[in-house]
C-alpha cells in the first residue's frame, strides 16, 4: 500500500507543469525503496523505545562499531594478500600456494569454527593460554573476539574483489609512471589506488554488511557484547518472548542493510573507474624488489600460520576426552 501511494505521489508530481520529469524518473526507484521504508521505522522506532531503550541502543552501537572496525581491516588484510597474489613475486611455491588456500578457507568453513578455534587456543582452559603460558583467568570473550573471528571470517570476500580488480588494471600504465621516475609507493597511490577507490568501498560495505548480519560469532564468543543479531535472538528465547521488539529491531537491521546496499548501488557504482587501453598488451612484471617483497610476504605468512592454526585446532581438540584438563586420546 505504501509502495502505491509513493508511486501515486511521484505519478502526480510528473504530470505537474514545470517539473523535471527526468530527475523525477531517474530518482523515481529511490522513493519507492526509501519513502516506505522511513514510514515503517517512524512506527517501529516508537515499539523500540517502548521496550528497552538502552539495551536497542547499546545494541546498535556495538553493531556499528564491529561493523566500521571488521569492514577496514578486512579490506586492508584482503588487499594486503590480493596485492601479493598479483603483483609480488613469490619465489617459493609453496608459499604462494599457502596463501591461496588461506585466502579461500574461511569462505567454505562454517562460520563459528573460527569462534570454537579461539575458545579452544586461547580460552581459561585454551592450549595457548593455559598449557603454555599458565593464564588462568583469561577472557577471550567480548567485541575485541569479535571483531578478530569476522575479520579473519570475512577478509577472503575482500581478497577475491580485490584480485579481480587488480588482474585488471593495465601494467602499461604503472610502468609508465615507473619509467618517468615516480617510485613504486608514489605508482602505488597515484595509479593503482584511484582505480580501486570504487572497489574499496564496495569491499568495505559488503563486509559491514556481513558483520552486522553475522549470528554465530557474536553469539558464541561474544559474551556480555550483544549486536542486533543476537539481541533480536534473545528477545525471543529469552524468556520475555518479545516478539515486537525483536521485529523492530529486525527491521532496523534490515534498513541498515538496504541503506548501505542503495550507497553502493547508486553512488559508488557511478564512482566506477575504467582504463581505456582495452587489454592489457602484456603481462605484468612482478615485483621482485627484496625491500618490497619480503615484508609484504612475512605479513601474510603471519596471517597464514595463526588462520591455519586455528582451523588444525579443530580436528585435534576432538581426539582429546577434555580439552585443556585431559590430553589423553578419546579414540
Amino acid at each position: 500500500m505504501l509502495v502505491g501511494l509513493v508511486g501515486c505521489l511521484v505519478r502526480r508530481a510528473i504530470d505537474a507543469k514545470g517539473t523535471p520529469k527526468d530527475k523525477i524518473l531517474r530518482h523515481a526507484p529511490k522513493l519507492a525503496i526509501g519513502a516506505p521504508l522511513w514510514i515503517l521505522l517512524v512506527f517501529l522506532f516508537e515499539e523500540i523505545y517502548n521496550t528497552n531503550t538502552s539495551g536497542f541502543l547499546n545494541a546498535l552501537s556495538n553493531t556499528v562499531v564491529i561493523g566500521v572496525v571488521t569492514g577496514v581491516v578486512a579490506t586492508l588484510i584482503g588487499l594486503l594478500f590480493a596485492y601479493v597474489d598479483c603483483y609480488v613475486k613469490v619465489r617459493a611455491r609453496l608459499l604462494d600456494r599457502l596463501f591461496k588456500i588461506v585466502s579461500v578457507m574461511p569462505v567454505v568453513s562454517p562460520p563459528f569454527v573460527l569462534s570454537l578455534s579461539m575458545i579452544l587456543l586461547f580460552g581459561r582452559t585454551g592450549l595457548v593460554t593455559r598449557s603454555l603460558f599458565k593464564f588462568y583467568d583469561s577472557n577471550i570473550y567480548g567485541m575485541g573476539s569479535i571483531i578478530i573471528v569476522q575479520t579473519l571470517t570475512f577478509f577472503p570476500v575482500c581478497y577475491l574483489m580485490f584480485k579481480g580488480l587488480l588482474k585488471n588494471i593495465d601494467p602499461s600504465m604503472e610502468e609508465a609512471a615507473r619509467d618517468m621516475g615516480a617510485s613504486r609507493l608514489k605508482v602505488f597511490f597515484t595509479v593503482t589506488l584511484p582505480l580501486m577507490l570504487p572497489g574499496l568501498g564496495n569491499s568495505f560495505l559488503i563486509t559491514f554488511i556481513e558483520s552486522a548480519a553475522d549470528f554465530a560469532n557474536p553469539k558464541m564468543i561474544g559474551g556480555s557484547c550483544n549486536t542486533l543479531a543476537t539481541t533480536i535472538y534473545l528477545r525471543i528465547t529469552g524468556g520475555s518472548y518479545d516478539t515486537m521488539g525483536a521485529t523492530a529491531m529486525a527491521v532496523m537491521l534490515l534498513s541498515l542493510s538496504i541503506w548501505l546496499f542503495v550507497v553502493q548501488k547508486f553512488y559508488l557504482e557511478s564512482k566506477t573507474a575504467a582504463t581505456l587501453t582495452g587489454k592489457a598488451s602484456r603481462e605484468r612484471m612482478l615485483i621482485d624488489d627484496r625491500s618490497v617483497r619480503v615484508p609484504l610476504c612475512v605479513i601474510c605468512i603471519m596471517v597464514s600460520i595463526f588462520v591455519v592454526l586455528m582451523y588444525v585446532s579443530v580436528p585435534i581438540g576432538a581426539m582429546f576426552n577434555l580439552w585443556g584438563r585431559d590430553y589423553s586420546l578419546s579414540l
